[in-house]
């Protein structure tokens, strides 16, 4: 049985679930300097802006397909995947503690609105992370052992912040390893005037060598 369930995830390059035993110990929030932070004109809500090594960028956001597989010949459950198209984002990283601003719609809050995920390269060129699944019963959202935990605040200036939106940072707590990523927006699981026209989740993703 161990055996065909570690052939199953080697499939997509995933690791073992963590558990309570060899579980990560927390890590201490990151420190955010706002005074780095400027931004330049009126904020689009549909849009990430990315502070790295002192650039500033924008991310574009894309949509995933979705994939469900029987893990371990059934015997694993059944998990589901966002994946994503090829084996590298467009965008790299510079830097492993980049600093992520978006709007987010006034009525979520930031911690349930958006996850920062560590995506599997699988062989067949794409990227792909689990995001629901389960045995006797059945979950949804990011795999823990994929997650990226991360510190957010508001932007103590909020001239620029959409209506019905607020401005918010967010930077890893530990610098990043080599690999791929996605800020994952659960936009359509909430109301706002952005994101109108998208049935899905929006993938803001990037990578780092």
């Amino acid at each position: 049985m161990a055996s065909v369930l570690a052939l199953s995830l080697a499939g997509c390059n995933e690791r073992r679930p963590t558990t309570t035993i060899d579980e990560p110990a927390a890590v201490a929030p990151a420190k955010i300097n706002f005074a780095e932070i400027k931004v330049k004109g009126p904020f689009n809500p549909e849009e990430v802006v990315l502070f790295d090594n002192g650039q500033q960028r924008s991310m574009r956001y894309l949509t995933p397909q979705m994939r469900t597989a029987v893990r371990a010949l059934g015997f694993g459950g059944v998990g589901q995947y966002a994946v994503l198209r090829g084996t590298r984002a467009t965008l790299r990283v510079a830097g492993g503690q980049p600093v992520f601003l978006f709007a987010v719609p006034s009525n979520a809050q930031p911690e349930s609105y958006f996850t920062l995920a560590n995506f599997a390269t699988r062989d067949n060129g794409t990227r792909e992370v689990i995001v629901g699944g389960g045995y006797m019963s059945y979950s949804t959202g990011v795999n823990k052992d994929r997650v990226v935990p991360t510190t957010v605040a508001m932007l103590p200036d909020q001239s620029k912040a959409p209506k019905n939106y607020t401005l918010y940072a967010a930077t890893v707590n530990a610098p990043l390893k080599a690999g791929e990523y996605a800020i994952i927006f659960y936009s359509s699981q909430v109301r706002g005037a952005a994101f109108a026209q998208v049935n899905g989740d929006s993938y803001f993703d990037f990578g780092i060598d």
